[in-house]
């Protein structure tokens, strides 16, 4: 099982938060725990890592409810500090205070690779009143779960800026099998600068021994097509591969208008030929739907 595009957390957590719009809505303040949705567990232990807060982090399991002290920010882009509260399963429970507060979570594996950890994200559902329900969508194994909430733009009347962050160790017991993912980014300018075309496919069974691919890019007023390989800055988690190719001032150019373009896209993987095409833009980065599905 491999990573999903590493985000970058603390531009997440303060992404837009539907506001509350409706005439006579207002916030209701902070949450109570103990309204609970019927699915959270009420264990019957309690442990503490540091001193937390009120509006610090509280995680449950079926056998624990962990009190987690807020880090710094800087703690995200380290490594999980030593003594960091473990648990197991392949779901756990986050309980988050302030109203208009939102919760990010992201596993971090191991380094196989020697380009820093493999980084997934498990399935965050909003359960209502404050909780958070978190699922593992990846092998089994231990991870550094990195936790964050936070206020964002759109915080509802009366609620609080700020935001809680807590590593657990969370060791789950169940493979979960994700299909194949892919992107195309195109980069063009119509200020007669250099682009470029990457082609990123995620979590593919197959040893990947063996690929070409090829983009031709239709604009307004003509086309480009570019033989994509591996940068030399691409730093690969087993199942992965990033292919790239520049595209040149007048390559882009003759393209036309970047935001009105098409993509036919044919890629030999260890002895299949893939294809796809469909509408794209510089203001996105789609995922192509394969002819065949990709293993």
């Amino acid at each position: 099982m491999t990573h999903r595009s590493i985000r970058k957390a603390a531009l997440i957590v303060m992404a837009s938060v539907s506001a509350v719009a409706l005439a006579g809505c207002i916030s209701t303040g902070p949450k109570n725990i103990e309204r609970a949705p019927e699915e959270v567990p009420t264990p019957a232990a309690t442990e503490t890592a540091g001193a937390p807060g009120p509006d610090d982090l509280i995680v449950r399991t079926a056998d624990t409810e962990l009190h987690l002290e807020s880090l710094t920010e800087e703690a995200g882009y380290e490594d999980m500090p030593d003594g960091t509260p473990a648990i197991s399963g392949d779901e756990l429970y986050v309980f988050v205070r302030q109203d208009g507060w939102m919760l990010y979570a992201e596993q971090r594996g191991g380094d196989p690779v020697g380009c820093g950890p493999e980084s997934r994200e498990p399935e965050v559902t909003d359960l209502g009143n404050g909780w958070w329900k978190i699922s593992n969508r990846s092998a089994a194994g231990t991870y550094a779960l990195w936790l964050i909430a936070g206020s964002g733009p759109s915080l509802p009347f009366g609620g609080t800026v700020g935001a809680s962050r807590a590593y657990v160790e969370w060791t789950t017991k169940t493979d979960v099998d994700e299909p194949a993912a892919s992107y195309l980014d195109i980069t063009a300018y119509p200020d007669g600068s250099d682009g470029s075309v990457t082609l990123g496919l995620l979590g593919v069974e197959t040893p990947l021994t063996a690929v070409k691919a090829t983009v031709t890019l239709e604009g307004s007023d003509g086309e480009a097509t570019v033989e994509l390989f591996t940068p030399a800055w691409a730093c690969d988690q087993p199942g992965d591969l990033t292919l790239h190719a520049p595209l040149t001032a007048a390559q882009v150019t003759a393209l036309g208008d970047p935001d009105d373009l098409s993509y036919t896209v044919e890629l030999y993987l260890d002895g299949v030929t893939y294809t796809s095409s469909g509408p794209t833009n510089t203001a996105s980065a789609p995922e192509p739907d394969w002819t065949p599905t990709l293993p």
